[in-house]
Order: C-alpha cells, then sequence, then structure tokens
C-alpha cells in the first residue's frame, strides 16, 4: 500500500459523503441481457433520493459480460467486481448482441427485506449482487470525473470469501445505509488504487497527481493542515521542489493552482461539517482556517451561492426526501436557448423585456438541437408534437405556416387566389418540407420545374427575401407581426396550415420559482399573444379575395 497516495485517497472518498446504498441479489441463467444503469428513481423506496449514483456488480458464480457504451465488452468471472463511478450506461449480458430487457421490465422480487433480481433463459446461472451508492452533487470531487467509466477488481482468497459474506450480510440483513456505504468506499478504494498503479509514467490528469511526489504532498497537507495559514511558499518547502514547478506540476494534473485548490477542500469540508450538524456556523469558520465567520459566510457563499445557514437547511431537507428549489448560482443572468428563428424574433422585441428588468443580463442562444440543461442554460423554447415529461412546460403557440409576399410582388402576380396558383410563381426555399406539408394538405403534386425558386433556409432568411419581393415564402404570421402591420408583407391567401406541432417554453421543475424565469415567462406570454393578435388581424385585413 502506499503512503501520502492513500492517505489523500482515502481522504476524498471520505468527503463524498455516500448518502446511502442499497445491495441486490441478482440471478441470471441461459442468455440474459439487462440495462444495469438504474436511475435514483428506482431506489426512492431504499433511501432518500438521491442526485447521483455509483454502481458496481460483484460475480459470485458464473461469469457475464459488463458492456458500457464507448467501451469494448469485458468479461468477468467470479471474485470480480465491476465499478462504475459514475454509473454510466451499461448492460449485463452473457454474451454480446443480445437485445436488453430494460431495468424496468426485469422481476423484482422482495422477501424479508432482501431485494432479488432476475432475467434470463434455461442454462448455467450467474449469482450476482448488485450495489448502488447515492451521491450529492454538491460532494462530487474532480477525482470520480477523472476515472474510466469502468473499473474491475480481482478479489482473491481470504478476502473474497470477506467480501461476500459481507455483501450478504448487506442484502439479507437490511443495515443502516451508512453501513452499506463504508463497506462499498473500502473496495473502491483498492479498486482505484490499483488503476492508478497502472497508470504510465507519461499520463496526465487528476489521478496521475496522486502519484507524482510532489503534488501528492502537497495534497497531503492541504487534506490534512487545512485549518493552517497554508501558502505556496511553504508547500513547496514541504514538497521539495520549488514554488514554480510546485505551481505548474499542480495546475497540470489537478487543473487549478495549489491555493484554488485548497480553497475549496476548505469549503468541502466545512460543509461536510455542516451537514453533520455537530458545530454551529461560527466553530465551522475556524475549523477551517478563518478567523471571521463574516469572511467564512461570503467565502462559503462564493463557492455554494447561498450563506451556509441557508446551504444546510436547503441539505437537511433534500436529504430527508423533501423538494427543495433548484439554487440560482446567477440570479442576474439569464440564459435563453431556442430554435434559430424564435431566437431571431425574441432578439427584435427583447429591449422591452431588458428595459422593464434592468438588473437582468440576459443571453440568447440559436441552437436547434434537443435541449440540454447540463451548462449554463436556464429555459429554452422548442417546438415539437408533445410535451416533454421531464420539465415544466409552458405552451406558447401553435405553429402555423401562410403564405406571404411583397406587395410590389403580388401586384406583379395578381392570379393568386388558391392553393394551386403558387405552382406558377416564384416560390422561396422550394424544397423546405414546409411547403411539402403544403402541397399534401390541399392535395395537389409537388410542382416540378413549373416556376423559378429562390433557395434560402431558413425562415428568417425566407422572410427578407420576400420583403425584397424576391418571390413567396411559407411564413409563421406571429413571427412576422410588424412586417404585416406596416403592410411590408402580406398574405397572399387565406388559407393557413397547421405546423402538426407547438412551441413550449421549458425548464427543470425545481427551478419553477426562480424570479428571473417567472419574469421572463410573463413578458414571452404577453408578446405571443400580442404578436397572435396583430398577425391575425392584419392577415384578415389584406387577404385578397377567393374564387
Amino acid at each position: 500500500m502506499w503512503g501520502l497516495e492513500l492517505d489523500v485517497l482515502d481522504e476524498i472518498l471520505g468527503s463524498l459523503r455516500l448518502t446511502g446504498g442499497v445491495v441486490i441479489d441478482g440471478e441470471f441463467s441461459g442468455d440474459f441481457c439487462v440495462r444495469a444503469q438504474f436511475t435514483p428513481n428506482h431506489f426512492a423506496p431504499f433511501f432518500p433520493q438521491p442526485e447521483t449514483l455509483i454502481s458496481y456488480h460483484y460475480v459470485r458464480s458464473g461469469q457475464m459480460i459488463v458492456e458500457v457504451d464507448g467501451m469494448p465488452p469485458q468479461t468477468i468471472g467470479a471474485g470480480t467486481i465491476a465499478i462504475l463511478p459514475r454509473n454510466d450506461p451499461h448492460k449485463l449480458a452473457s454474451r454480446a448482441g443480445l437485445p436488453p430487457a430494460d431495468a424496468n421490465d426485469v422481476l423484482w422480487i422482495t422477501d424479508g427485506g432482501v431485494h432479488h433480481v432476475s432475467t434470463g433463459t434455461d442454462g448455467p446461472k450467474s449469482e450476482i449482487w448488485c450495489g448502488f451508492l447515492g451521491t450529492a452533487k454538491s460532494s462530487a470531487h474532480p477525482l470520480l470525473d477523472a476515472l474510466p467509466p469502468l473499473l474491475t477488481l480481482d478479489v482473491k482468497g481470504g478476502e473474497a470469501q470477506w467480501l461476500e459474506s459481507s455483501l450478504k450480510f448487506l442484502a439479507e440483513q437490511n443495515p443502516p445505509a451508512e453501513m452499506v456505504a463504508k463497506l462499498s468506499e473500502l473496495f473502491l478504494a483498492q479498486a482505484i488504487r490499483e488503476y492508478v498503479e497502472k497508470l504510465p509514467p507519461s499520463s496526465k490528469g487528476w489521478l496521475r497527481g496522486l502519484a507524482d511526489p510532489a503534488v501528492s504532498k502537497a495534497l497531503s497537507i492541504i487534506h490534512t493542515r487545512y485549518s493552517e495559514e497554508l501558502d505556496v511558499e511553504g508547500l513547496a518547502r514541504e514538497a521539495g521542489v520549488s514554488r514554480t514547478v510546485l505551481g505548474e506540476r499542480f495546475a497540470e494534473l489537478i487543473g487549478m493552482p495549489p491555493m484554488r485548490y485548497c480553497a475549496e477542500w476548505r469549503m468541502r469540508v466545512a460543509a461536510n461539517m455542516l451537514r453533520d450538524g455537530k458545530q454551529n456556523t461560527a466553530n465551522v469558520a475556524y475549523s477551517v482556517g478563518f478567523n471571521s465567520e463574516a469572511a467564512f459566510n461570503r467565502a462559503f457563499k462564493r463557492e455554494f451561492g447561498v450563506p451556509p445557514a441557508t446551504w444546510k437547511r436547503d441539505t437537511e431537507a433534500r436529504d430527508s426526501g423533501l423538494q427543495v428549489p433548484a439554487l440560482d448560482r446567477h440570479p442576474n443572468q439569464l440564459v435563453v436557448s431556442g430554435t434559430p428563428t424564435t431566437v431571431n424574433w425574441i432578439s427584435r422585441h427583447i429591449g422591452e423585456f431588458l428595459d422593464a428588468n434592468s438588473d437582468l443580463l440576459i443571453q440568447l442562444d440559436p441552437d436547434p438541437n434537443p435541449v440540454s440543461f447540463e451548462g449554463d442554460v436556464d429555459c429554452a423554447i422548442r417546438f415539437g408534437k408533445t410535451p416533454p415529461a421531464e420539465f415544466v412546460v409552458e405552451e406558447l403557440f401553435r405553429l402555423e405556416f401562410t403564405p406571404m409576399g411583397s406587395p410590389e410582388f403580388l401586384r406583379r402576380n395578381p392570379d393568386i387566389r388558391n392553393p394551386d396558383d403558387l405552382r406558377h410563381v416564384t416560390r422561396i426555399t422550394p424544397n423546405d418540407p414546409w411547403w411539402e406539408a403544403w402541397w399534401r394538405h390541399f392535395g395537389l403534386e409537388r410542382p416540378e420545374g413549373t416556376a423559378k425558386s429562390v433557395d434560402m433556409g431558413a425562415q428568417m432568411l425566407d422572410a427578407a427575401a420576400a420583403v425584397n419581393g424576391r418571390g413567396i415564402a411559407l411564413l409563421t404570421p406571429l413571427f412576422w407581426r410588424e412586417e404585416l402591420a406596416e403592410g411590408r408583407l402580406v398574405a397572399a391567401l387565406p388559407h393557413v396550415l397547421d405546423g402538426g406541432g407547438t412551441y413550449w417554453l421549458l425548464y427543470p421543475k425545481p427551478r419553477a420559482e426562480w424570479s428571473k424565469i417567472r419574469r421572463f415567462s410573463d413578458w414571452l406570454h404577453a408578446l405571443c399573444e400580442r404578436s397572435a393578435a396583430g398577425a391575425e388581424q392584419r392577415a384578415v385585413a389584406v387577404q385578397p379575395t377567393v374564387t
């Protein structure tokens, strides 16, 4: 075993504060394949719903293949434990190529407090202990992100007997979650140690930092003497290198300067002390090296976004399974993701919102891809046929299209009286799928070479071309209220094509009470109502007579 590296690793794993655990008795036979990426929701009956999971699978008899997305399949046999530090999507199977049964479809039986799971066909059996640990995002550490998606650990001899009997006890006796977590820490730490020992000297990153003598010495000092007045000169002196060498190595391997990591570690220790509830805020401040409670409160808020007392209250509520509103770390900044056309539309009116909300800095992010809230995006505007169930969904407007052109173009083409007449005039972006839907809706064949065309490729460009008299564009009236009101665009026909879906404002449910989202939502709904009413009135006023 190592010296300093072992101490640092143990301290990091101890700081993760695993929030609970469960061990499941798995029995698979013959041909089997199961998706094993259980979600926090699966374990709500066992312990307060965690934010993230660490999973592991110990084969006590037989063998199986572990397939992790993006990695080659790995076969493990009896006495081997597979550990997935971030619970990446993975499958357990008897052989490669089998279609997976979803975890929701696998047979679960609870008998006397023991949780069993089984699947497969007739054939040889594989018996497995499946374990899952919950962790809080606030306890996250770069170490876990630096690990590969899958670690394996061969447990031999007496250690195998001890591990198997321990897991059997955990599965059958339903002990406190803390006991499950503590046992899991032991083999997780051993698997990480073995992985780091095999890293080549040329490797980079956090894990390599544990094996670098100077960096690991500095980490050990930071982790054990965080209450002292530490500085780079002192760390370098004790590590036996110059300040420059330590700073460069530390930043290269750990990803930040030594004193920045020291500040983050102090806040991590402070957060765990607050979670334990054995000391008040003033004592916690002095315990992590602050001579002033006020200075500690400021540092803690910089790190976690809220004062220590608020953080402690919210954490206790979350650990008890209560719904806690998400923390808004940037209350004065609003990032809105939207399709390019909606961002262009909103940007033309956003001055109204900024005038009424001068305390907010707003960023509009054009993005046609499926929405993701993993980054800085606060809320999003997307189009679809059915609303996504995992978010708060506010309906904005139904998507519609109607043909529009400039007054000059329509004067040059006075014979547009029904949808079929559009076949004989210049159309803007005629290969757009919405033109295809237009022809189908009115029972018309797609025109082939019967008229000139202009290809633009986006509704905002199509509208600009139509305003300039280049042809007829299929546009959404709501987006072009001003152009219709000012007479720069005219609805060529009274016919409207239903786009088959709706635009929604979306955001994660815990953000429902964020003031900046509520204010933006109110303004956006009012804008949609004004635009829809204005576009409808103007379109009705300028529609030509249909014969």
